[in-house]
């Protein structure tokens, strides 16, 4: 019997897993440190635990994780009390002051447009307390306009936001976007929003907001009320002095090695 068949439906099987919803992200490189080697760490959340360098902080310690595991992303959860943070605390540590955080996020739900309503990347965050330096997604009305991003000193102030009617960074629920905050030596988070797919990096950043004065580990950041968003990230690479050096590649790129495999298996079961 001819393979062509079988091999047909390898592809076939290949194409729906390589553009399911979940999977889409992977095809996405569009950042500045695409191929390049930095002193970091990234991770695509495709193994079964998280990794042990990572630290939830929980502001409400009876609640269940926050942060799980879902296939090849991590989902962030709506959440009680402030803050609510995944944190990079590895052994050895790193630079607590001067950090570079990327992810790529999405909104799956968009919860009620409460002021507890949001998530995003943080940096520089005291692992004793989780307080720290964020950019978050924020709903209309929440100290901006639209749907728009914003920077948030916690427990202290929110910073400078996006506006979308003046063509500033906005996001739609489902929608794959970049997130970048950066913390220089002088303590002045910056931030930047681009869409996943074929945006190239813009050069420079949409929001900037004077020495902060925190001290601590990077990472991610989810709601601070029950009910509220649920986030999904696909990938996410923080760079610090202190941290080795890698390879950038996102790591889901490789998931697709796996799918591809598993998609040939299911072929060979077929012609057997």
């Amino acid at each position: 019997m001819s393979k062509k068949p079988c091999f047909a439906a390898a592809l076939a099987a290949l194409a729906l897993i390589s553009f399911s919803p979940a999977s889409r992200a992977v095809l996405f490189s569009n950042f500045n440190e695409f191929g390049t080697t930095v002193n970091g760490y990234q991770d695509d959340f495709n193994g079964s635990t998280l990794n042990p360098g990572w630290m939830e902080f929980n502001a409400s310690p009876a609640d269940p994780p926050h942060f799980t595991l879902s296939g090849t992303s991590l989902m962030m959860h709506a959440a009680n009390s402030d803050p609510n943070k995944l944190l990079y605390n590895p052994a050895g540590g790193y630079n607590s002051t001067t950090q570079n955080v990327l992810a790529l996020i999405r909104m799956t739900t968009e919860g009620p447009n409460i002021d507890g309503g949001r998530g995003g990347v943080t940096a520089v965050s005291d692992a004793g307390i989780g307080q720290g330096l964020n950019l978050h997604f924020r709903q209309p009305g929440q100290n901006g306009n639209g749907n728009h991003y914003n920077l948030l000193d916690d427990l202290r102030a929110w910073g400078p936001a996006t506006d979308p009617f003046l063509g500033g960074a906005t996001w739609v629920t489902g929608q794959y976007m970049w997130l970048r905050l950066v913390v220089d030596p002088s303590g002045t988070p910056f931030g930047k929003i681009w869409p996943a797919g074929n945006t190239p990096e813009p050069a420079g950043f949409d929001l900037a907001w004077g020495p902060r004065g925190r001290v601590g580990l990077a990472g991610l950041v989810t709601n601070s009320i029950a009910g509220a968003n649920e986030f999904e990230v696909d990938y996410v690479l923080i760079q610090a002095d202190g941290l080795p050096s890698i390879g950038v590649v996102p790591e889901p790129t490789t998931g697709m090695l796996g799918l591809a495999a598993a998609a040939m298996g299911l072929a060979r079961r077929r012609r057997a």
